[in-house]
């Protein structure tokens, strides 16, 4: 049977499992749900990086004396500079993620990863915020460290999230994730991280270039949500409603499975060059199966 919907109170009881989570880039970022992070400025830090020669202006401090001595030029020790990253969650409650074939609508698994990057910010001691957005409006969140903030966020989800078991009709012709994308990257400068959770398919061309546009200077995880009747289009025949009509789709339809396979061809591309060319890691998440159970397996899966 379906979980349909969620709560700001079962969103508040991720917080006693976001200590023990973290998911990782592949670029240098310690968690993709939030923390500490090594930067990439250099400076006086907690982490040693190298010996380099010496240049007027280091701090002589740092000088290496014994490399200094070896060489018979002056050398000095290079850090990594810890600081502190604010983290920003792109949340979809769009009438497209009400839908779910087996445990799960999708709309309920995307407030749950909200609800976890957000505790694991606070608990990493970063700021968070974000925005969460359906067919008709947006709510945004400047990032803070405040419990209070991310209870404020997660009522937003909630909220969002309720509505949508009143909705009668799935909204088409929008374009609410390109334009939550938009006033993010209007607002975020560099060393940001940006979780976007979404099933992508209201996924345009703006989409990716905003992806990529934020991607050149901070941290981008992608939480791509998919449920099992997702390919039955291409291979199933199945009956439908938008909550008002009904129709049966026949998978012999070739004009219309080949839409379908191309748009998710072209998602797949874009997907591929985000992760190649930017380090977006991209991370599937299913509606078959608990949350919990999901990032226990990104993680056995890294670790091998």
């Amino acid at each position: 049977m379906n979980k349909v919907s969620t709560t700001l109170r079962s969103l508040m009881k991720w917080e006693h499992y976001a200590m023990g989570t973290g998911l990782i880039p592949t670029r240098r970022v310690h968690s993709v749900l939030a923390g500490k992070h090594a930067s990439m400025l250099r400076g006086r830090g907690l982490d040693f990086e190298e010996v380099r020669q010496y240049v007027p202006g280091d701090d002589i401090r740092n000088i290496d004396w014994k490399v200094t001595a070896r060489t018979k030029r002056t050398h000095t020790k290079v850090f990594n500079e810890e600081k502190e990253r604010p983290s920003l969650a792109i949340v979809d409650q769009s009438s497209y993620l009400f839908f779910g074939s087996k445990q799960y609508m999708k709309a309920v698994i995307a407030a749950e990863l909200a609800a976890l990057a957000a505790f694991r910010t606070l608990k990493k001691g970063d700021r968070f915020g974000g925005i969460v957005f359906n067919d008709e409006s947006a709510d945004w969140i400047v990032p803070k460290r405040s419990r209070s903030v991310i209870q404020q966020f997660l009522r937003y989800v909630s909220d969002k999230n309720q509505a949508l078991t009143k909705c009668k009709k799935v909204q088409s012709n929008l374009e609410p994730l390109s334009n939550a994308l938009r006033r993010v990257a209007s607002y975020v400068t560099h060393n940001y991280i940006i979780s976007i959770v979404s099933d992508f398919t209201e996924a345009n061309e703006a989409t990716y270039e905003y992806i990529k546009q934020m991607a050149r200077h901070n941290d981008i995880i992608i939480a791509h949500i998919k449920d099992d009747l997702d390919e039955a289009f291409l291979s199933e025949n199945l009956v439908i409603s938008d909550g008002d009509k009904q129709l049966l789709w026949r998978s012999s339809k070739k004009y219309a499975v080949e839409l379908i396979r191309n748009k998710r061809e072209v998602m797949q591309n874009k997907f591929d060059e985000l992760m190649r060319v930017y380090g977006v890691p991209v991370l599937i998440m299913n509606t078959s199966e608990p949350l919990e159970n999901q990032i226990k397996s990104v993680f056995k899966k890294r670790k091998k």
